[in-house]
């Protein structure tokens, strides 16, 4: 070869980006497609694979152009892709039905089934989590009584980077942090628990051989090779899902270290060197794809997703890539001495840490006659950087000593969004250069492992930190200010929620009822 090279793919919520990465690390060209979500009834969210990979290979197709690269020069293919979703194959390894979406919320029934039969702790101790409408087992149990005749269909139950490595190769596998969001693994042989599996009612003879991330799991077909433009016989690497893909991306890589990505949903990624328990017995960590081993996962449902809301209803802030930054970071710093206690929730698609419910829901609170466009995008702003500083307070409480904050996705581009969430953590936050390829470059890092030209996932990609955002005095006083009022809100909008006085369904949140917060965020 000229010049060896990997293909990298991340398949996201709202579209796919392929980069080329060169074997010092480097992202030689960048390519995106976008495709959206199917909303086929309220709290259903589904994905076509199928469109999904028309895209994948589109943006391949468009990358490899751009760079002016030889197809002949990709040594491997990585993957990554949004997880806890849900996709149905069958035995030839094409999905049976849409992707049961990691936004899907109808199977809240089928996990409080599971919570109210796996003991008093609802279920912590057998699946090192109490699962909710936002896990994947609850999803599979949905496909298991509502589509029966998809379930005797279906050969495998994977997840969306595992469907979309199926549809190149052919070949059906799943990486280690990949399989213990499913909550089925055995914490000890890190191998598919039998026990658990049945506990959840989940047949284990569906689910995917666990492999490493860094290991050639199969070969381009030729219907892949004509999608891609690659050559047939292009090896493909396991990969991993986002979570652990952006927290190598980041290079977040020892112990303690964190990542904070910034999209549609918004998660913390900590590192830690063993397995540790969470104390309010919600929420066990994922295992990495290299050490040390552990990944404390930490999840706010709705991010970027809050704007993107506030967008489509009122504010034509113009879609993420045309939207001016520098001009609604002024508009919004002009206001801020005017908001007058508006604030808003962000329980769109209900909450995980610290509230685990999948019944709460938005609001705004506070809102006078003279609050404006820019007052409610400040507001939004706000209201996710007090939920990401409640689900950093939770994931402090697991004894991890706090490194390193390393900032990535698209909600790192503007100025004050992450000035207003560096505030709210009274934390230094680095922002990664070219932050919406940290998955991607985490692919990148698997594909160059497994093509031999790279040693160690953890330094396979270096990344450059672009800036630092240092917190603000005032501001963070500010935000500890906010943040107590917040806290407030939610057992005042609970109760609202579940006498139905919000006028919406009022079946929608008895579904969740037993889900409740640990006690200390109801006082």
């Amino acid at each position: 070869m000229a010049r060896p090279v990997v293909l990298a793919y991340d398949v996201g919520t709202s579209g796919v980006k392929a980069v080329v990465v060169d074997a010092a690390g480097r992202v030689l060209g960048s390519r995106v497609r976008g495709y959206g979500l199917s909303t086929p009834r309220p709290d259903e969210v589904e994905q076509d694979i199928d469109a999904m990979a028309t895209q994948l290979g589109a943006a391949s197709r468009e990358v490899i152009a751009a760079v002016g690269l030889d197809p002949g020069d990709v040594a491997a293919v990585g993957l990554t892709a949004q997880m806890f979703s849900v996709v149905a194959l069958g035995s030839d390894g094409r999905p049976i039905r849409p992707m049961l979406s990691w936004l899907d919320q109808r199977s809240a029934a089928e996990a409080a089934r599971i919570r109210a039969t796996s003991g008093p702790d609802g279920g912590y101790a057998t699946f090192d989590a109490v699962l909710t409408a936002k896990d994947v087992v609850p999803r599979i149990a949905w496909l298991e009584a509502h589509e029966p005749e998809t379930a005797r269909r279906t050969a495998w139950y994977v997840d969306c980077k595992e469907a979309v490595a199926a549809r190149l190769t052919g070949q059906v596998a799943i990486d280690p942090a990949g399989a213990s969001a499913f909550r089925l693994q055995d914490p000890r042989s890190g191998g598919w628990d039998a026990a658990r599996c049945r506990s959840a009612g989940v047949p284990v003879d569906r689910l995917p051989p666990i492999v490493a991330a860094t290991d050639v799991i199969g070969r381009l077909t030729p219907d892949a090779a004509t999608l891609t433009g690659l050559p047939v016989g292009t090896p493909v690497a396991c990969g991993t899902g986002d979570v652990a893909a952006s927290q190598i991306g980041a290079g977040a890589v020892g112990p303690g270290d964190i990542h904070l990505s910034l999209g549609t949903a918004v998660y913390f990624g900590i590192l830690a060197a063993t397995q540790v328990a969470d104390p309010g017995q919600r929420l066990g960590p994922l295992r990495h794809i290299a050490p040390p081993g552990w990944l404390l996962w930490l999840e706010i449902a709705t991010g970027g997703a809050a704007l993107s809301w506030l967008d489509r209803q009122i504010a034509g802030l113009g879609g993420p890539a045309e939207r001016d930054h520098a001009a609604i970071d002024r508009a919004v710093e002009a206001v801020a001495d005017e908001m007058d206690g508006l604030q808003f929730v962000p329980w769109l698609t209900g909450e995980r840490v610290p509230l685990f419910d999948d019944a709460a829901r938005a609001a705004f609170v506070g809102l006078g006659l003279h609050h404006g466009q820019a007052h409610l995008i400040r507001a939004v702003m706000e209201g996710v950087a007090s939920q990401i500083a409640w689900a950093y307070e939770y994931g402090l409480a697991y004894g991890i000593t706090p490194g390193t904050i390393r900032a990535v996705g698209g909600g790192t581009i503007g100025g004050l969004w992450t000035r207003l969430i560096a505030d709210a953590l009274d934390r230094p936050l680095e922002i990664v250069a070219e932050p919406q390829d940290a998955g991607a470059r985490g692919a990148a890092a698997c594909a160059l492992v497994a093509a031999g030209l790279a040693g160690d996932v953890r330094s396979a990609v270096p990344p450059t930190i672009e800036r630092v955002v240092e917190p603000d005095p005032t501001g963070s006083r500010r935000a500890s200010a906010r943040l107590a009022t917040f806290r407030r809100l939610y057992p005042a909008l609970r109760a609202a929620t579940e006498r139905g006085d919000t006028g919406g369904s009022a079946a929608a949140p008895a579904v969740s009822a037993d889900v409740r917060p640990p006690a200390e965020v109801l006082t």
